[in-house]
């Protein structure tokens, strides 16, 4: 028997019926009949969140594998009160990774990857300064104008060095067509606000985009990850796909030789983390389930990688007219 059909049978052992507990599902999951009933039949797994919200209401155990914090959420463990805590966070994981062998990156994000974002420094100090004024609520972000320095150099070196590792790790990674939305929506809102010091940092912002674009297909072209530069031959193995099947799960599944570990994105980009065996290997299933019914973007991606790469693009150029019909900047 799975992880999964073990974990539903301790559930389905709390309800009268399978009809209770599918009901109970599908209010709590937010999905249809016929979804909840695919996850019963083992048709579908569950996603990381997806058991999150299970676990979150019935808080069950796993026998020796039971745990009473089997989540740690990062802003629990220590306040965030400047983006250089959180990329302290994000290094003192990394150095743990480090010590492991036979490391593997999973990586499925409805948008652009943290560690793309890294080797960036406006872009991740833009993002950063988002975070500050909404997730983090730091005193008097919310009405700052975003300026490039408005995050500490210090924070974008050290964010630059964790981007620069995670490219040595091989790895595959799911992503839609929807990647830049949420970076490409946020730039046009603070632009439409005002909330540029230099109104010129806006379209820089989608200049960055765009190489990020260009130097994703580079190393989907090369099956490897590198930074912008570097030689592609040192880089991790890299093995993208582009489905949108399944295009709302937001985690980082970090396999080794040693043990599993899940990252779950939860209040961006804050995060929680586990190495659960069960939620682990639930994960890892439903990474290699969705990857299957994936297209591929790598090496042996041919037309569908130049397709897909070329609607991003066109998708920068919108964003780009729409910014220039709204400036005050002649060009």
């Amino acid at each position: 028997m799975t992880h999964q059909e073990t974990y539903l049978a301790r559930l389905q052992s709390l309800h009268a019926s399978k009809h209770e507990l599918a009901q109970k599902m599908m209010s709590l999951l937010n999905i249809s009949k016929d979804a909840v009933y695919r996850r019963l039949r083992g048709d579908t797994s569950l996603s990381a969140e997806e058991l999150l919200q299970l676990q979150k209401h019935y808080q069950l155990g796993y026998g020796e594998a039971a745990n009473t914090s089997l989540f740690r959420f990062n802003f629990a463990e220590r306040k965030i009160r400047s983006p250089t805590e959180y990329i302290d966070q994000l290094s003192e994981r990394m150095e743990r990774v480090q010590g492991l062998t036979g490391v593997n990156l999973l990586l499925a994000h409805p948008g652009i990857p943290f560690f793309h974002e890294m080797v960036y420094p406006r872009l991740l100090a833009f993002k950063l300064f988002i975070y500050g004024g909404t997730c983090w609520n730091f005193p008097g972000w919310q009405e700052a104008p975003f300026r490039p320095d408005f995050v500490d150099n210090k924070a974008l070196d050290r964010a630059f060095e964790i981007g620069a590792y995670s490219y040595t790790i091989p790895g595959r990674e799911l992503w839609t067509m929807g990647i830049l939305n949420a970076t490409i929506d946020q730039i046009e809102f603070m632009h439409l606000a005002g909330r540029f010091a230099d109104e010129s940092d806006a379209f820089g912002l989608l200049d960055d985009l765009g190489e990020m674009v260009d130097h994703l297909e580079a190393m989907a072209r090369a099956g490897r990850k590198f930074v912008p530069g570097a030689d592609a031959e040192e880089g991790g193995l890299f093995h993208p796909a582009h489905n949108e099947l399944a295009n709302n799960d937001n985690s980082i599944l970090i396999q080794s030789d040693q043990a599993q570990l899940l990252f779950a994105i939860y209040l961006t980009p804050n995060f929680l983390q586990t190495s659960n065996p069960i939620v682990c290997e639930m994960s890892r299933t439903w990474f290699d389930l969705v990857d299957e019914l994936s297209s591929p973007l790598g090496a042996a991606g041919g037309r569908h990688r130049g397709w897909f790469f070329n609607r991003l693009r066109k998708q920068l150029t919108s964003a780009r007219e729409r910014l220039h019909s709204e400036s005050s900047i002649e060009f």
